[in-house]
């Protein structure tokens, strides 16, 4: 396993306040050592409390916010790619399907607790691979952790979004943009759909979010195509098929967002999957 094939480390902040939503390549996990703030993970809210483990998908829109209280905002962040989970599962132990079914937020037992932060620890301290040994003991840990995280898993039950009235009212909006983000539609049409002033719903929609609403629907819009470059297709039909009116507006606005146009993303993506499934058959 190679070191950027995932990465760990301990944060702390007096304040931590994303403005925007936003998503990685990789699968993040979150350990919360305090508590305070809030947690928008892709159509929930969570409060942000001690002793919590939040699981994200490399598609899910995410953000925190964690205001000034008597306490920094101290947590264990870790992200390892998909392919990474793969090259590690086996037929009888699959951490991809695992990870793919576990839960969102996990509220750990104090046992519990002090054993996954040992295993942070302990990871984010291995020494280099470059010493003798340094690969072994890192992929070792690596593989308790993991192993760790889907026992906690098996034996947990979903933890459920607190809501804020202003979530409250902006959930079913959300999940009508699910439903509904590959098809044309205005800030208007969305505002009649639900009886309410188009400004009240800005003034809401990024308040919780922190976008606009478009720039949500194109956020939305983005992860689907990234999702379709990987099967492979055309990069028309993804932007197409993701819900953008012509193919330039998809890689311009793709390129934006990604840092990269859809075709480069698609091929280093088959590249990266061709050398996966090569390791895979000389091992």
């Amino acid at each position: 396993m190679q070191r950027e094939d995932f990465s760990i480390s301990l944060n702390q902040n007096e304040t931590w306040h994303m403005d925007k939503l936003h998503f990685h390549e990789s699968v993040e996990l979150l350990l919360s050592l305090c508590d305070g703030g809030d947690f928008f993970i892709g159509q929930d809210m969570y409060p942000i409390q001690k002793n919590m483990l939040f699981l994200l998908d490399s598609a899910v829109l995410h953000r925190t916010v964690h205001e000034r209280t008597d306490q920094p905002y101290r947590r264990y962040i870790m992200h390892i790619l998909p392919t990474a989970l793969e090259r590690l599962s086996t037929a009888q132990t699959d951490f991809t399907r695992s990870f793919r079914c576990a839960k969102t937020c996990t509220v750990l037992d104090p046992q519990q607790m002090r054993e996954l932060t040992e295993l942070f620890r302990q990871l984010e301290n291995v020494p280099g691979p470059e010493r003798f040994g340094g690969d072994v003991r890192q992929n070792i840990l690596l593989l308790e952790l993991l192993l760790k995280l889907c026992d906690i898993w098996q034996a947990a039950e979903t933890e459920s979004g607190i809501v804020n009235p202003d979530y409250e009212r902006l959930a079913p909006v959300l999940q009508y943009i699910q439903d509904h983000f590959t098809e044309t539609f205005t800030l208007d049409d969305l505002a009649r759909q639900f009886s309410i002033s188009k400004y009240h719903l800005c003034h809401i929609f990024k308040n919780v979010t922190g976008f606009s609403v478009m720039e949500y629907v194109i956020q939305r819009r983005i992860i689907l195509a990234r999702e379709l470059l990987r099967q492979p297709i055309s990069v028309q039909e993804a932007g197409e098929r993701a819900g953008f009116q012509t193919n330039s507006h998809f890689i311009r606005t793709f390129s934006a967002y990604t840092g990269m146009p859809p075709k480069r993303y698609a091929r280093q993506y088959l590249q990266s999957a061709k050398l996966t499934n090569l390791s895979e058959k000389k091992s």
